[in-house]
């Protein structure tokens, strides 16, 4: 295969394992019908190598539209218009895309970390076991594949291990389960202290990314002897009137508080916001960023989760953190406003703060050169 036709597989397979922590927890899932509308064979193909069980099913025209639903499309339908695909056999898709998986797969390796209550902790390992360690704590349902940037910059010299929400991963069996097992911040901090204690990865460096900031505080704060350093990116906390809130966090707050209130609540908000386009939604990761609104059960549990770390008052805990702290955020961030990253540094004892002239919020996932050479530079200090 040339490196044109390589190069637009490796994207279309890329496409298809965004979604396949999706089909993993709520089995088969079916996307427009008009998904694949230049390859359909080659995308079954693609997804049966994966063993990513999608259907190209679902109603396609605008009165029957789903929006989360079509933006969970997107990067498929996108990948497989791609000129260089034109004429490439199914059967060779499928067999470089299981080479692809493998490849990838075995730079990594997937755990899992059982807890008392019946809840299976999901984490990603890379790099040396001897090396120090370093635990992601990415914002809450969001599949491990949007912090793969960082392992993958950080894992020749770390030993990197991302971990994944509390009823985020399993199948889903009995939905109730998620309810008698908890969802709060103390149940997200338990699951991040096991996870350390589990893998023998302490004392580690936490990165806290947007909402996973909190979690990471707290648990830094909780057990200080597994936390060797702190850094958190874009931090999403609750500073109380201290810090000023863009519209973003105000607004989402109020969706989560509304949408956790019952699973019928769930689903009438989450009709409400599917039923028109879904704005904002990334180019390259859309798939990851909106998996938690692909089902009402999702939503309800997204909800559940992030209402509790966006409720949780930080200040306290910040100021008896006595952990080296590296805080970056970015002076235009409209998604976490950077007043709050500011206050935060003010609190922690000794914290270092970054602020970069520009950046959105998803910058807080891309482990940029200058973002890697940022983080070396304090854990080195």
């Amino acid at each position: 295969m040339t490196e044109g036709p390589s190069r637009a597989l490796a994207t279309l397979v890329e496409a298809v394992r965004q979604l396949e922590g999706l089909t993993g927890q709520v089995g088969p899932f079916a996307l427009p019908d008009d998904t694949c509308d230049r390859a359909p064979d080659l995308v079954a193909a693609v997804c049966r190598a994966l063993d990513v069980p999608l259907t190209f099913d679902a109603p396609s025209s605008a009165r029957d539209r789903d929006f989360a639903v079509v933006a969970l499309a997107a990067e498929i339908q996108r990948a497989q218009r791609a000129p260089e695909l034109a004429g490439l056999r199914p059967e060779d898709g499928a067999a470089q895309a299981r080479r692809l998986h493998a490849d990838e797969e075995a730079g990594y390796r997937v755990r899992t970390v059982p807890r008392a209550d019946g809840t299976v902790i999901t984490v990603v390992e890379s790099g040396p076991p001897d090396a120090p360690g370093m635990l992601i704590s990415p914002p809450c349902s969001l599949s491990y594949r949007i912090a793969l940037p960082w392992l993958r910059a950080l894992n020749s010299s770390y030993r990197c291990v991302i971990m994944q929400t509390r009823g985020t991963t399993e199948p889903i069996v009995d939905e109730k389960d998620f309810d008698r097992r908890g969802y709060d911040l103390s149940h997200q901090v338990q699951d991040l202290v096991a996870v350390v204690d589990e893998l023998a990865l302490g004392p580690a460096h936490v990165m806290g990314l947007c909402a996973g900031a909190s979690v990471a505080l707290a648990a830094t704060a909780q057990r200080p002897d597994l936390v060797s350093s702190l850094s958190l990116w874009h931090a999403d906390l609750e500073m109380g009137g201290d810090a000023e809130k863009t519209d973003h966090q105000v607004n989402l707050r109020a969706l989560m508080d509304l949408g956790g209130e019952s699973r019928d609540t769930a689903a009438w908000l989450r009709g409400k916001l599917t039923s028109g386009p879904m704005t904002g939604v990334p180019a390259g990761i859309g798939p990851l960023v909106v998996r938690p609104y692909a089902t009402t059960e999702l939503f309800y549990r997204y909800a559940k989760l992030t209402a509790a770390t966006m409720h949780w008052d930080s200040r306290p805990t910040a100021a008896g953190v006595h952990q080296p702290c590296l805080v970056i955020t970015s002076e235009d961030d409209d998604t976490a406003h950077p007043a709050g990253s500011r206050r935060l540094a003010e609190i922690v004892p000794g914290a270092r703060l970054v602020v970069a002239e520009h950046g959105n919020h998803l910058d807080a996932f891309r482990a940029t050169a200058e973002q890697v050479r940022s983080l070396r530079s304090f854990l080195a200090a």
